[in-house]
């Protein structure tokens, strides 16, 4: 890969997620969807995504935690995955909430076999709950971050 590092072998990554919640994926459901990310200062790459959460706890103040696994899929097959933990804090209208997730870049594949480093999403989503949010709500979020080893 043809990639702007910096002098320890880093490159930013930097891109909007988007999707919606499949409440029928894989028969448990998961959010799907896809990403514009910019790597290394390149021009932007388009990947697909899944994100299946391992773990969700609702807390006392209404808000949420937990772990996730995000997918990224990129057209020439390669691919890597975010283990991320992620808190959902409430907003001020019902259904509504603020996404602040951390995650390590692991199980690189392709070009990105090898690859490590860590990313940081935020944005809003409408919590997917098909008896007060019917449908698929939407998510789009921010990722930053930093992609080593390639």
């Amino acid at each position: 890969m043809d990639m702007t590092q910096s002098q320890d072998g880093s490159m930013a990554v930097s891109g909007t997620i988007y999707g919606s919640y499949d409440y029928t994926f894989e028969g448990k459901g998961a959010w799907v969807g896809h990403a514009i990310l910019s790597i290394g200062g390149q021009p932007p790459v388009k990947a697909t995504f899944v994100d299946r959460n391992d773990s969700i706890t609702r807390q006392a103040d209404g808000g949420i935690r937990g772990t996730e696994t995000i997918t990224l899929l990129f057209p020439e097959g390669a691919a890597f995955n975010v283990c991320a933990k992620f808190t959902g804090t409430p907003a001020s209208t019902p259904g509504l909430y603020e996404l602040h997730e951390t995650g390590l870049i692991a199980n690189g594949t392709g070009a990105y076999a090898g690859a490590s480093g860590e990313v940081e999403v935020h944005g809003p989503f409408l919590f997917p709950d098909p008896t007060v949010t019917a449908g698929a709500p939407p998510w789009i979020a921010e990722m930053h971050g930093v992609l080593q080893g390639l």
